[in-house]
Protein backbone atom coordinates (compact mmCIF):
# COMPACT_ATOMS: atom_id res chain seq x y z
CA UNK A 1 0.00 0.00 0.00
CA UNK A 2 1.68 3.17 -0.87
CA UNK A 3 2.26 5.66 0.47
CA UNK A 4 6.11 4.33 -0.22
CA UNK A 5 7.16 4.36 3.49
CA UNK A 6 10.64 2.79 2.65
CA UNK A 7 11.30 5.86 0.70
CA UNK A 8 9.46 8.58 2.80
CA UNK A 9 11.34 7.21 5.55
CA UNK A 10 14.46 7.86 4.23
CA UNK A 11 13.89 11.19 2.67
CA UNK A 12 12.51 12.78 6.14
CA UNK A 13 16.24 11.78 7.45
CA UNK A 14 17.09 14.23 4.81
CA UNK A 15 14.50 16.10 5.40
CA UNK A 16 15.17 16.93 8.97
CA UNK A 17 18.53 18.30 7.76
CA UNK A 18 16.71 21.88 8.04
CA UNK A 19 15.61 21.65 11.69
CA UNK A 20 17.72 22.67 14.70
CA UNK A 21 16.55 19.67 17.06
CA UNK A 22 18.94 20.14 20.04
CA UNK A 23 15.80 21.68 22.20
CA UNK A 24 12.86 20.57 20.93
CA UNK A 25 13.14 17.22 22.67
CA UNK A 26 13.17 19.16 25.76
CA UNK A 27 11.06 21.74 25.11
CA UNK A 28 8.47 19.26 24.82
CA UNK A 29 8.83 17.39 27.79
CA UNK A 30 8.42 20.84 29.59
CA UNK A 31 5.15 21.52 27.73
CA UNK A 32 4.17 18.08 28.27
CA UNK A 33 4.58 18.17 31.64
CA UNK A 34 2.77 21.49 32.31
CA UNK A 35 -0.22 19.86 29.97
CA UNK A 36 -0.02 17.03 32.46
CA UNK A 37 -0.32 19.46 35.35
CA UNK A 38 -2.97 21.94 34.03
CA UNK A 39 -4.98 19.47 31.97
CA UNK A 40 -4.79 22.34 29.10
CA UNK A 41 -2.53 20.26 26.05
CA UNK A 42 -2.75 23.08 23.34
CA UNK A 43 0.89 24.65 23.59
CA UNK A 44 2.77 20.85 23.53
CA UNK A 45 0.20 20.10 20.63
CA UNK A 46 0.58 23.64 18.96
CA UNK A 47 4.10 22.74 19.56
CA UNK A 48 4.41 18.81 18.33
CA UNK A 49 2.80 20.53 14.74
CA UNK A 50 5.42 23.59 14.27
CA UNK A 51 7.41 20.65 13.04
CA UNK A 52 5.58 18.14 12.21
CA UNK A 53 2.80 19.68 9.72
CA UNK A 54 5.12 19.60 7.19
CA UNK A 55 6.01 15.90 8.04
CA UNK A 56 2.24 15.29 7.36
CA UNK A 57 1.44 17.68 4.53
CA UNK A 58 4.47 16.45 2.55
CA UNK A 59 4.63 12.73 3.62
CA UNK A 60 1.71 11.56 4.36
CA UNK A 61 -0.62 13.84 1.96
CA UNK A 62 -1.92 16.16 4.87
CA UNK A 63 -3.80 13.20 6.37
CA UNK A 64 -2.31 11.82 9.24
CA UNK A 65 -5.40 9.40 9.98
CA UNK A 66 -5.14 5.85 8.46
CA UNK A 67 -7.51 3.23 7.24
CA UNK A 68 -7.07 -0.36 6.06
CA UNK A 69 -7.34 -0.40 2.36
CA UNK A 70 -10.01 -2.30 0.62
CA UNK A 71 -7.63 -4.08 -1.48
CA UNK A 72 -4.04 -4.96 -1.95
CA UNK A 73 -2.41 -2.43 -3.79
CA UNK A 74 -4.80 0.29 -3.06
CA UNK A 75 -2.71 4.03 -2.34
CA UNK A 76 -3.05 5.29 1.25
CA UNK A 77 -4.70 8.58 -0.97
CA UNK A 78 -6.66 6.36 -2.67
CA UNK A 79 -7.98 4.73 0.19
CA UNK A 80 -8.72 7.72 2.52
CA UNK A 81 -10.71 9.22 -0.35
CA UNK A 82 -12.98 6.29 -0.34
CA UNK A 83 -12.93 6.82 3.57
CA UNK A 84 -13.91 10.14 3.55
CA UNK A 85 -16.84 9.19 0.95
CA UNK A 86 -17.96 6.06 2.33
CA UNK A 87 -18.79 8.31 5.86
CA UNK A 88 -20.58 11.18 3.48
CA UNK A 89 -22.52 7.86 2.07
CA UNK A 90 -23.41 7.18 5.82
CA UNK A 91 -24.63 10.60 6.48
CA UNK A 92 -26.27 11.22 3.37
CA UNK A 93 -24.24 13.91 2.05
CA UNK A 94 -26.41 15.53 -0.53
CA UNK A 95 -27.79 18.62 -2.31
CA UNK A 96 -29.35 20.09 0.55
CA UNK A 97 -28.00 18.98 3.16
CA UNK A 98 -25.88 20.87 5.64
CA UNK A 99 -22.53 19.24 6.81
CA UNK A 100 -20.47 20.26 9.60
CA UNK A 101 -16.40 18.88 9.86
CA UNK A 102 -15.24 19.26 13.34
CA UNK A 103 -11.59 19.60 13.56
CA UNK A 104 -11.34 20.16 9.49
CA UNK A 105 -7.57 21.31 9.49
CA UNK A 106 -7.33 23.01 5.85
CA UNK A 107 -10.27 20.68 4.61
CA UNK A 108 -8.39 17.53 3.26
CA UNK A 109 -11.90 15.92 3.94
CA UNK A 110 -14.13 18.33 2.69
CA UNK A 111 -12.02 18.07 -0.95
CA UNK A 112 -13.23 14.52 -0.98
CA UNK A 113 -17.08 14.79 -0.46
CA UNK A 114 -17.55 18.18 -2.27
CA UNK A 115 -19.13 16.52 -4.95
CA UNK A 116 -21.54 15.30 -3.10
CA UNK A 117 -23.53 18.42 -3.27
CA UNK A 118 -24.16 18.92 0.30
CA UNK A 119 -22.74 22.47 1.91
CA UNK A 120 -19.84 21.72 3.90
CA UNK A 121 -18.36 24.00 6.62
CA UNK A 122 -15.71 23.09 8.40
CA UNK A 123 -14.22 24.29 12.10
CA UNK A 124 -10.74 24.71 13.31
CA UNK A 125 -9.06 26.38 16.06
CA UNK A 126 -6.24 27.19 13.66
CA UNK A 127 -7.11 30.63 11.73
CA UNK A 128 -3.76 29.80 9.39
CA UNK A 129 -5.87 26.69 8.39
CA UNK A 130 -8.60 28.03 8.01
CA UNK A 131 -7.34 31.24 5.16
CA UNK A 132 -5.02 28.20 3.79
CA UNK A 133 -8.13 25.96 3.56
CA UNK A 134 -10.73 28.75 2.23
CA UNK A 135 -7.99 30.26 0.08
CA UNK A 136 -7.90 26.60 -1.99
CA UNK A 137 -11.64 26.12 -2.26
CA UNK A 138 -11.71 29.70 -3.52
CA UNK A 139 -9.24 28.96 -6.03
CA UNK A 140 -11.10 25.63 -6.99
CA UNK A 141 -14.07 27.47 -7.20
CA UNK A 142 -15.64 25.68 -4.78
CA UNK A 143 -16.32 28.16 -1.73
CA UNK A 144 -19.77 27.89 -2.26
CA UNK A 145 -19.55 24.91 -0.78
CA UNK A 146 -17.23 24.72 1.20
CA UNK A 147 -16.16 27.05 4.25
CA UNK A 148 -13.70 26.84 7.25
CA UNK A 149 -14.03 29.22 10.52
CA UNK A 150 -11.56 29.32 12.55
CA UNK A 151 -13.09 28.66 15.87
CA UNK A 152 -13.22 26.74 19.27
CA UNK A 153 -15.47 23.76 19.16
CA UNK A 154 -16.59 23.54 23.08
CA UNK A 155 -18.22 27.37 21.83
CA UNK A 156 -19.21 27.72 17.79
CA UNK A 157 -20.44 30.28 15.88
CA UNK A 158 -23.49 28.79 14.95
CA UNK A 159 -27.40 28.87 15.55
CA UNK A 160 -28.90 25.92 17.82
CA UNK A 161 -30.51 23.24 15.20
CA UNK A 162 -28.57 24.55 12.09
CA UNK A 163 -26.78 21.67 10.42
CA UNK A 164 -28.07 18.33 9.39
CA UNK A 165 -25.32 15.90 9.94
CA UNK A 166 -21.68 16.39 11.59
CA UNK A 167 -18.19 14.48 11.64
CA UNK A 168 -15.16 14.32 13.66
CA UNK A 169 -12.25 12.31 12.00
CA UNK A 170 -9.23 12.17 14.03
CA UNK A 171 -9.81 15.20 15.78
CA UNK A 172 -11.37 14.33 19.26
CA UNK A 173 -8.27 12.64 20.55
CA UNK A 174 -7.01 16.33 21.55
CA UNK A 175 -9.69 17.40 23.56
CA UNK A 176 -9.25 15.90 26.87
CA UNK A 177 -12.92 16.26 28.54
CA UNK A 178 -15.57 15.31 25.99
CA UNK A 179 -18.67 16.28 27.81
CA UNK A 180 -18.66 19.65 26.44
CA UNK A 181 -17.95 19.64 22.90
CA UNK A 182 -20.62 16.76 22.61
CA UNK A 183 -22.98 19.07 24.10
CA UNK A 184 -21.82 21.82 21.46
CA UNK A 185 -22.32 19.34 18.63
CA UNK A 186 -25.56 18.45 19.80
CA UNK A 187 -26.66 21.61 20.08
CA UNK A 188 -26.08 22.62 16.63
CA UNK A 189 -27.57 19.23 15.33
CA UNK A 190 -31.03 19.50 14.17
CA UNK A 191 -33.30 16.56 15.94
CA UNK A 192 -32.34 13.05 13.77
CA UNK A 193 -29.04 14.39 12.73
CA UNK A 194 -26.48 12.47 13.00
CA UNK A 195 -23.15 12.60 14.03
CA UNK A 196 -19.74 10.25 13.23
CA UNK A 197 -16.84 9.64 15.00
CA UNK A 198 -13.49 8.42 13.29
CA UNK A 199 -10.43 8.25 15.79
CA UNK A 200 -8.01 6.43 17.37
CA UNK A 201 -9.44 5.22 20.19
CA UNK A 202 -8.83 2.84 23.35
CA UNK A 203 -11.02 0.20 22.70
CA UNK A 204 -12.83 -1.78 24.98
CA UNK A 205 -10.28 -4.70 25.51
CA UNK A 206 -7.74 -1.14 27.06
CA UNK A 207 -7.35 -2.53 30.81
CA UNK A 208 -5.88 0.54 32.86
CA UNK A 209 -4.99 -1.91 35.34
CA UNK A 210 -1.95 -3.50 32.12
CA UNK A 211 1.11 -1.86 32.57
CA UNK A 212 2.00 -3.00 29.45
CA UNK A 213 -1.33 -1.13 27.90
CA UNK A 214 -0.50 1.35 29.66
CA UNK A 215 3.33 1.99 28.61
CA UNK A 216 2.68 1.16 24.78
CA UNK A 217 -0.48 3.77 24.79
CA UNK A 218 1.31 6.25 26.59
CA UNK A 219 4.00 6.91 24.37
CA UNK A 220 1.89 7.36 21.65
CA UNK A 221 0.08 10.41 23.62
CA UNK A 222 3.46 12.08 25.26
CA UNK A 223 5.12 12.29 21.79
CA UNK A 224 1.95 13.74 20.00
CA UNK A 225 1.45 15.90 22.71
CA UNK A 226 -2.01 14.61 23.21
CA UNK A 227 -4.18 14.17 26.38
CA UNK A 228 -5.07 10.28 27.29
CA UNK A 229 -6.57 8.74 24.64
CA UNK A 230 -10.25 8.13 25.12
CA UNK A 231 -11.99 4.83 25.04
CA UNK A 232 -15.03 3.89 22.88
CA UNK A 233 -17.15 3.79 26.06
CA UNK A 234 -15.81 7.30 27.07
CA UNK A 235 -16.87 8.44 23.71
CA UNK A 236 -20.25 6.43 23.35
CA UNK A 237 -21.29 7.92 27.10
CA UNK A 238 -20.26 11.55 26.68
CA UNK A 239 -22.54 11.46 23.34
CA UNK A 240 -25.75 9.69 24.64
CA UNK A 241 -25.19 12.31 27.71
CA UNK A 242 -25.34 14.88 25.10
CA UNK A 243 -28.48 13.34 23.81
CA UNK A 244 -27.17 11.44 21.06
CA UNK A 245 -27.46 7.55 20.92
CA UNK A 246 -25.39 5.62 19.05
CA UNK A 247 -26.77 3.67 16.40
CA UNK A 248 -24.44 1.96 14.27
CA UNK A 249 -20.56 0.29 14.73
CA UNK A 250 -18.72 -0.26 11.45
CA UNK A 251 -15.28 -1.72 12.00
CA UNK A 252 -13.42 -1.16 8.61
CA UNK A 253 -10.60 -3.67 8.98
CA UNK A 254 -13.37 -6.54 9.07
CA UNK A 255 -15.19 -4.41 6.10
CA UNK A 256 -11.98 -5.11 3.93
CA UNK A 257 -10.78 -7.89 4.73
CA UNK A 258 -9.33 -8.28 8.09
CA UNK A 259 -6.68 -5.56 7.02
CA UNK A 260 -5.34 -3.83 9.99
CA UNK A 261 -6.03 0.40 10.20
CA UNK A 262 -1.99 0.65 10.40
CA UNK A 263 -1.54 -1.41 7.65
CA UNK A 264 -0.30 1.72 5.54
CA UNK A 265 2.79 0.89 8.32
CA UNK A 266 2.93 -2.82 9.01
CA UNK A 267 2.73 -4.60 5.88
CA UNK A 268 6.15 -3.70 5.05
CA UNK A 269 9.13 -5.54 6.80
CA UNK A 270 11.47 -3.35 5.36
CA UNK A 271 9.68 -0.22 6.88
CA UNK A 272 9.07 -2.03 10.12
CA UNK A 273 12.56 -2.83 10.31
CA UNK A 274 13.92 0.30 9.01
CA UNK A 275 12.93 1.85 12.65
CA UNK A 276 13.50 -0.84 14.69
CA UNK A 277 17.03 -1.37 13.53
CA UNK A 278 19.65 -0.73 15.78
CA UNK A 279 21.84 -0.79 12.54
CA UNK A 280 19.66 2.54 11.56
CA UNK A 281 20.26 3.90 14.96
CA UNK A 282 23.89 3.59 14.77
CA UNK A 283 24.33 5.23 11.51
CA UNK A 284 22.10 8.55 12.64
CA UNK A 285 24.33 8.88 15.18
CA UNK A 286 27.34 8.49 12.79
CA UNK A 287 25.32 10.93 10.67
CA UNK A 288 25.60 13.45 13.71
CA UNK A 289 29.42 13.05 14.59
CA UNK A 290 29.67 13.93 10.88
CA UNK A 291 27.02 17.01 10.94
CA UNK A 292 25.26 15.03 7.89
CA UNK A 293 22.29 15.38 10.27
CA UNK A 294 21.37 17.96 13.05
CA UNK A 295 22.90 17.01 16.81
CA UNK A 296 19.18 15.99 18.77
CA UNK A 297 17.86 13.45 15.72
CA UNK A 298 18.47 10.04 16.81
CA UNK A 299 16.41 10.96 19.95
CA UNK A 300 13.75 13.02 17.83
CA UNK A 301 13.69 10.03 15.57
CA UNK A 302 13.07 7.61 18.23
CA UNK A 303 10.44 9.66 19.68
CA UNK A 304 8.48 11.38 17.30
CA UNK A 305 8.70 9.42 14.01
CA UNK A 306 9.79 6.00 14.47
CA UNK A 307 8.92 5.62 18.26
CA UNK A 308 5.33 6.93 17.20
CA UNK A 309 4.65 4.47 14.37
CA UNK A 310 5.61 1.95 17.06
CA UNK A 311 3.44 2.35 19.45
CA UNK A 312 0.59 2.61 16.78
CA UNK A 313 1.28 -0.57 14.99
CA UNK A 314 1.68 -2.08 18.71
CA UNK A 315 -0.96 -1.17 20.01
CA UNK A 316 -3.65 -1.67 17.30
CA UNK A 317 -1.82 -5.38 17.27
CA UNK A 318 -2.47 -5.75 20.93
CA UNK A 319 -6.20 -4.92 20.06
CA UNK A 320 -6.31 -2.08 22.67
CA UNK A 321 -6.00 0.84 19.97
CA UNK A 322 -8.52 1.29 17.63
CA UNK A 323 -7.94 3.70 14.42
CA UNK A 324 -10.80 1.64 12.05
CA UNK A 325 -14.11 1.98 13.74
CA UNK A 326 -16.68 4.04 12.57
CA UNK A 327 -19.59 5.21 14.92
CA UNK A 328 -22.68 6.69 14.03
CA UNK A 329 -24.57 8.63 16.79
CA UNK A 330 -28.25 10.22 16.39
CA UNK A 331 -29.40 13.01 18.32
CA UNK A 332 -32.45 12.42 19.37
CA UNK A 333 -36.06 14.46 18.69
CA UNK A 334 -36.59 15.17 22.21
CA UNK A 335 -32.75 16.47 22.78
CA UNK A 336 -32.85 20.46 22.56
Amino acid sequence: MSINMNANFLKLITHFRRHDLTNFKSDHDELYSEAIKTGNHLNVTSHYYSVMSTVIDEYFGGNFHFVPPKYEGQTLDEALKSLHQHIGEKLGLSEGVKCLDIGCGIGGVMLDVVESGAELVGVTIAPNEAEIGNDKFESLGISDKCKIVAADCHKMPFEDNSFDVAYAIYSLKYIPKLENVMKEISRVLKPGGKFIVYDLIKTNKYDENNEDHKQTLHHLEYACGMPSLHTQKEVEKSAESSGMMKIEQENLEETFGNRPFHYCFSSSPLFMWLITSPMIDASIRFGETLRILPSGFEQFNRTFLSGTVQSIVEGGQKGILSGADILVFQKQNNSS
